[in-house]
């Protein structure tokens, strides 16, 4: 069971050159979603802003694709 309604990961932040990954805690659709881990592409390292992304299973799926395939096109 993951704590989080939906994740994606298809967000590129030029400044910070990293992959967010974000995610949201229900499916209502005026909930503003926050950013849980930014993956840096180029070292493969994940930076992780909400803890419990790290053992969410939905959360690592997203980011162990963003880190296979650099990006996540759909959720």
């Amino acid at each position: 069971m993951s704590k989080y309604a939906e994740v994606r990961g298809n967000h590129f932040d030029d400044i910070e050159q990293v992959q967010m990954i974000d995610a949201w805690l229900t499916d209502d659709d005026n909930e503003e979603g926050s950013v849980i881990a930014k993956v840096h592409l180029d070292t493969k390292t994940v930076d992780y802003i909400d803890p419990d992304a790290r053992y969410d299973e939905y959360a690592q799926e997203v980011i162990n694709e963003v880190l296979e395939n650099g990006y996540v096109l759909t959720e």
